[in-house]
């Protein structure tokens, strides 16, 4: 849940490692057999500008899912606050969700369940929002989640406020979407 911000240093390493590395190697082997195999040098530009760009493109993605996964912020990236309150009717980006949701799978320990928690009060936001009972039912999961998760480990004071204010929150919103 802690993003943490990268010196431009480190984001360059990053990026040379994910980006221009495989880039670099897929252009070398994209121009070496085609030239000196079968000596075409019309084939082995084409081939491997075609290469650089397909190698370049799939690498920044990946780099980019990377930094997200991890809660990295570069540089260049601008810092996104938003209020999550179910109360309030404004509905959260399904984007921003999603990019908790891919951290999910990197968060050990107190971490992951705050995760759990905050997703939780995200769905149940835009579930408010959007009056869905599917969102409803996903946040009702990620509660069940981090209630689960808990009683594997002692976790701090912040962390079980964060799931007992989730779980008031369903409490409160469980008659509009038709449970008892």
């Amino acid at each position: 849940m802690e993003e943490k911000r990268l010196s431009f240093f480190k984001w360059l390493g990053l990026a040379l490692l994910f980006i221009v590395l495989p880039s670099a190697v897929a252009v070398v082997l994209s121009f070496s057999v085609p030239y000196y195999i079968l000596h075409d040098m019309t084939l082995a530009n084409a081939l491997s500008t075609i290469i650089f760009i397909l190698g370049f493109g799939v690498s920044a993605i990946y780099f980019n899912r990377y930094l997200e996964s991890r809660g990295l912020i570069t540089p260049f990236m601008k810092r996104v606050s938003i209020t999550i309150l179910p109360d309030s009717g404004q509905p959260i980006d399904e984007k921003y969700i999603k990019s908790f949701e891919a951290r999910l799978k990197f968060a050990k320990g107190e971490e992951y369940i705050k995760l759990l928690a905050m997703l939780g009060m995200m769905y149940l936001q835009n579930a408010v929002a959007y009056d869905n009972k599917d969102f409803y039912l996903r946040a009702k999961e990620y509660l069940s989640r981090a209630e689960e998760a808990m009683q594997e480990k002692s976790v701090s004071f912040e962390t079980k406020a964060l799931v007992d204010n989730l779980r008031s929150k369903i409490e409160t919103y469980k008659y509009r979407f038709g449970e008892r």
